[in-house]
């Protein structure tokens, strides 16, 4: 699959953007000389925090070489929404020597005249002097999804005798005394007297980039255990080598497979920095990728970014830094088994499997899970409270290690609903540096495919330091939401309004899947669980998008519904058809396929009874299409009596057809609460059926409902 990296969301020209640039670097004076006017009609009285600074000057020195006692700038004019703007400030006195002062200035923020409130409530960054640079240095957390355009920062400082500066540039000097003579005034010197402030301003652009070109209806089935060379179930019946795998795929209508390739575990032997994952997955990849495309399928391949297996050791692993966590009640510091964001060494072995993968012509997407820290992560704590705007106890930096961890600690796990502010300021860096790392490895391995992430669902990510625009920002193409492991169906609908309300129409691909679990849907049986499976991916598609649908979804996992012991009381073919079930509405929503099938059947049936059925077959284009298949899939508890299976020989352009049917439910099932799945699949044959349809699509739908036994 070719793809370029989406553009940045920008209005600006080339040109537009270097004047501005020109502008930012002189904003300081731009924005004083508005301020001197104003003094020279009135002086304005305002008495700022670091006033005193500026008192007791007395009679300007003739020998003044500075025009402004404050300058503002951002080493770069445009940042992306994960990242940490820069902002560096300088005090001069009237000789043009950097000063500091007891109280440092502060900065505000605003786009449109308006102060913009940025992560953890902040409205005012409060800058730190550096003595290496003699200046004035902040970082300002660009906001949670903010509104792309043009931003201003802006410090003040209060001025007692203006006098002692310049207040011009030698141009601003020239081009006022050039007015003056042409108003036929002698030119004399600027003469500005009683206490002022100046203000110092530097502009920068907040950019984003818009989504990539995701075909729509990619649905995707997973296979997440390691390799596994035979012995796989085929949903047909028998046993088969690893292809069976890719049986299910297109028993399901999957168009796309992904494998994890790429994993940290020491179960076959010692791995070490030179051979950080398990080799037999990564060996196998070739192999499997070529068939996926033999049999018309696209093929992905993704890594556990941060989390290593087993579990509680890290013995046999490479030589990482590990993330750290700390007892609250001891302070004794302990490694955990998820490798530390600030692990350079990880990012190398990422940035390679990536550059493998570009080079195989038989894979098309490059995956990342697990890409976030876990619980803990404390070894970032230095570097987080000294990069964001965060309120500290005072003397925190001469803290001992274990207390400055144990307090932050505490903030996070404790405090987190009654000091919200902290708690999504360590959100938001999380997120921030995630998204960097991910910029790095795509940047590094030149990677051209599209990138894939598997995300948590939980407050749209960001509870678990990702966020779906900021991934979006960095480059990833297609976010893949995890639906599952939510305690219950109202935990569940909450997930779906938190997204809705966060994610903007167009601005990101989206593609939530759910897991073949029964243990996770609540072991319900009314509805039944793939039916509960079914509605969680089609209710996420209509509702994690605002006015918008999800590109896809995806199913996870073959290995869970062909080998898995959590399946319930329903075979794992039921979660599969559940599955394709919810890939075939997918695509009938966008449109992809010439024809929409749908299946209607009463709510209940008397069990041993016959019922009926139909089928409505809908030609969506303006030429027919032919040799159209209608059968029944096999489903516990259910049998034909007639009318399938049934071929139809053509259906006309927009024409619409109801097939009838005779079903038979089984004798009573306690087990599933006498509930039973009716399946059908409907084929048809390849063909021009204009430029809407994907012909590179499964040609096939699944259409399925539950009747209730009585």
């Amino acid at each position: 699959m070719a793809y370029e990296p989406a553009p940045l969301i920008t209005s600006e020209s080339p040109r537009r953007r270097r004047s501005r640039r020109r502008r930012q670097q002189q904003s300081t004076c731009c924005c004083l000389l508005v301020v001197l006017a104003s003094m020279v009609l009135a002086i304005v009285a305002w008495r700022g925090r670091i006033g005193n600074l500026f008192r007791g000057r007395g009679t300007p020195a003739p020998a003044a070489k500075t025009a402004f006692p404050l300058e503002l700038n951002t080493p770069r004019e445009a940042y992306l929404r994960y990242e940490l703007v820069s902002l560096q400030a300088t005090l001069r006195d009237a000789s043009g020597q950097p000063i500091a002062t007891a109280t440092p200035p502060e900065v505000t923020v605003t786009r449109g005249g308006e102060v913009v409130t940025t992560v953890g409530g902040v409205e005012r960054v409060t800058l730190r002097y550096d003595r290496n640079s003699q200046t004035y240095v902040a970082l300002w957390p660009v906001p949670w999804n903010a509104e792309p355009g043009q931003y201003v920062a802006e410090a003040r400082v209060s001025i007692s005798d203006p006098q002692a500066w310049l207040w011009e540039t030698p141009e601003q000097r020239r081009e006022r005394e050039r007015e003056e003579r042409r108003r036929r005034q002698k030119p004399k010197p600027l003469e500005i007297k009683g206490e002022s402030y100046c203000v110092a301003r530097a502009r920068f652009e907040v950019q984003g980039r818009a989504r990539a070109d995701i075909p729509k209806g990619t649905c995707i089935a997973t296979w997440e255990p390691d390799f596994r060379a035979a012995q796989i179930p085929r949903p047909t019946g028998g046993r088969g080598d690893w292809k069976a795998i890719l049986d299910w795929c297109q028993y399901m209508g999957a168009d796309t497979f992904w494998f994890r390739g790429a994993v940290t575990e020491v179960y076959q032997g010692e791995l070490t920095d030179e051979t950080p994952f398990n080799p037999a997955n990564l060996r196998a990849i070739p192999e499997m990728a070529a068939e996926a495309h033999r049999r018309g399928l696209k093929f992905g391949a993704w890594a556990a970014a941060y989390s290593t297996y087993p579990r509680g050791s890290n013995a046999r692993k490479p030589d990482y830094q590990w993330a750290k966590d700390i007892s609250r009640s001891t302070g004794a510091i302990r490694d955990l088994d998820f490798i530390s964001l600030l692990e350079p060494k990880r990012v190398d072995h990422l940035v390679a499997f990536a550059a493998q993968m570009q080079t195989d012509p038989n894979v098309d997407y490059v995956g990342l899970d697990y890409m976030r820290s876990d619980r803990g992560g404390y070894e970032m704590v230095d570097r987080f409270t000294s990069e964001m705007p965060v309120r500290l106890p005072a003397g925190f930096s001469g803290w001992s290690q274990a207390r400055r961890w144990a307090y932050v600690a505490g903030k996070i796990e404790k405090e987190w609903q009654t000091d919200p502010k902290f708690y999504d300021a360590w959100n938001w860096w999380r997120a921030h540096l995630g998204a960097g790392i991910v910029r790095s490895i795509i940047e590094r391995a030149e990677l051209k495919k599209p990138l894939w992430i598997f995300v948590l669902s939980w407050w749209h990510g960001k509870q678990h330091g990702q966020d779906p625009i900021m991934f979006t920002d960095a480059g990833v193409a297609l976010l893949c939401p995890m639906l599952y492991q939510v305690p219950n169906r109202a935990h569940f609908d909450q997930m779906v309004k938190d997204w809705g309300a966060y994610v903007r129409e167009g601005q990101v691909n989206l593609a939530p899947g759910d897991q073949v679990d029964f243990y996770w849907h609540q072991n319900t049986l009314r509805p039944a669980a793939p039916e509960e499976l079914y509605d969680r991916i089609m209710t996420a598609h209509r509702g994690y998008l605002a006015n918008d649908l999800t590109v896809g979804a995806f199913w996870h996992d073959v290995s869970r519904a062909a080998l898995g012991s959590n399946k319930g009381p329903y075979p794992g073919t039921e979660w599969a058809l559940a599955g394709g079930a919810a890939f075939t509405a997918i695509r009938n929503n966008w449109r992809v396929h010439p024809l929409i099938a749908t299946l209607k059947t009463p709510g209940g049936a008397p069990l041993g009874g016959a019922f009926q059925a139909e089928i409505t077959l809908q030609n969506i284009v303006r030429v027919p299409v032919k040799r159209i298949q209608v059968k029944l899939a096999s489903t516990e508890g259910v049998t034909a009596v007639s009318g399938l299976p049934q071929t139809i020989p053509s259906l006309g352009g927009g024409q619409t057809l109801t097939v009838p049917v005779s079903l038979r439910l089984g004798g009573p099932d306690g087990s599933r609460a006498n509930r039973f799945m009716v399946a059908c699949f409907v084929t048809w044959p390849d063909g021009d059926y204009g430029d809407a349809v994907r012909r590179d699509l499964p040609r096939q739908q699944i259409v399925m409902r539950y009747v209730q036994g009585r």
